[in-house]
């Protein structure tokens, strides 16, 4: 195999170094992966979204099966991910369905909502899950009033369906859950659009406080550590969700890590956030990147950087970065990805991480990756 040698765009807090492909060449030998692993993806195709399992060993890469469990889920789902497992909310003539995938033990099953009310009647604006709990956040519009702002909650553990109602004064935009604690991310409509932060308790169900986080809070996501981060355009809070302390990190000029806008992300046992990043000047502009919180530092990892011209339009035909996972067990980086003018067509190409970079191999799938599993 040939590669180029790699160079990779490092933003730093206060720094951006550009990047430049280098014109020498070396050779590699083939790759030989060290340990044997799974992976499970979830893929599009014909706007339907399904999962097949990958299997990897010393001399094949390739689809072992598919689960058959999880089927007929439209692509325009909501999504809700945590490191072990993700549930996707569809409706269909307005019957609400909740179908839920633990990696863990690769289960799944899939959970009626919305019995008692007409999904038809609500807007469900997010969601979120554990092991145990599912949220969600919708919104229903009154007649003659203004609009009503609920999270319904439920519990996930055996077959009774005994929601609870939680009614806010705010517009919740984004849910997480930490340490048996519901965070929503709320907007106050048609005035200011402040955000705050709500924080309840999961056992009780009330309302423990509330947050005024100020104006352009986007995003939350919660970390290996449980920790909430609470995303804005130039600089990030992390929450520590029993204590509540925050602390800030803000972005020098021009190096923000870009995490906000990303539609599929992993964070490691070391806290560090795999995500796509938006590069409007690069070849391919969705691209995979790597923000290390603990130093506020971003890697980027640019096609044009790592592929010939030739393995990039031709060989791979790629056209941006539809999915990203880390398999930790044999320091990969798994770049899903969709193939460029060839529908529902899409592959996923395993690298090592700088400073140690190699491209290691690569599968073509029949249909998009959106979110891989490591089992």
């Amino acid at each position: 195999m040939k590669i180029y040698k790699y160079v990779a765009c490092f933003v730093l807090a206060f720094s951006f170094f550009a990047c430049e492909k280098s014109s020498d060449q070396v050779d590699e030998e083939v790759i030989i992966t060290d340990s044997k692993v799974e992976y499970t993806v979830f893929l599009q195709n014909n706007n339907l979204l399904n999962g097949v399992v990958v299997g990897s060993s010393i001399d094949e890469f390739a689809v072992k099966s598919t689960l058959s469990s999880f089927n007929d889920i439209p692509s325009n789902a909501i999504t809700y991910r945590t490191p072990t497992g993700i549930s996707y909310y569809a409706t269909s003539n307005c019957k609400a369905t909740l179908q839920w995938f633990n990696a863990e033990n690769a289960t799944s099953e899939s959970v009626s909502v919305f019995e008692d009310i007409n999904p038809c009647d609500i807007d469900v604006l997010s969601m979120a899950h554990s092991n145990e709990m599912l949220a969600i956040a919708y919104e229903k519009e009154l007649l003659g009033k203004d609009k009503q702002f609920v999270v319904r909650t439920n519990s996930l553990i055996g077959s009774v369906n005994d929601p609870t109602e939680i009614s806010l004064n705010k517009k919740p935009v984004n849910v997480v859950i930490s340490t048996d604690r519901l965070f929503v991310l709320t907007m106050k409509e048609f005035i200011t659009d402040e955000f705050y932060l709500f924080v309840i308790d999961l056992n009780t169900n009330e309302i423990l406080m509330e947050l005024d986080l100020g104006l352009d809070a986007q995003r939350l996501f919660a970390n290996s550590s449980g920790d909430v981060i609470i995303s804005y355009p130039e600089f990030h809070t992390i929450l520590d969700p029993v204590t509540l302390d925050k602390s800030y990190t803000t972005y020098g000029e021009n190096t923000e890590p870009g995490f906000i806008t990303t539609t599929d992300y992993y964070i490691d046992n070391s806290g560090k956030f795999y995500f796509q990043k938006n590069i409007p000047s690069a070849e391919i502009e969705e691209v995979p990147a790597i923000y290390d919180f603990e130093n506020n530092s971003t890697v980027v990892y640019l096609f044009e950087n790592f592929l010939t011209e030739t393995e990039l339009y031709m060989k791979y035909s790629i056209a941006n970065t539809s999915a990203i996972a880390y398999d930790e067990k044999n320091n990969y980086i798994l770049i899903g990805y969709e193939k460029n003018g060839q529908t529902d067509k899409g592959g996923i190409l395993r690298i090592t991480p700088a400073p140690e970079f190699k491209l290691i191999d690569n599968i073509d799938l029949d249909g998009v990756p959106k979110t891989i599993f490591v089992n």
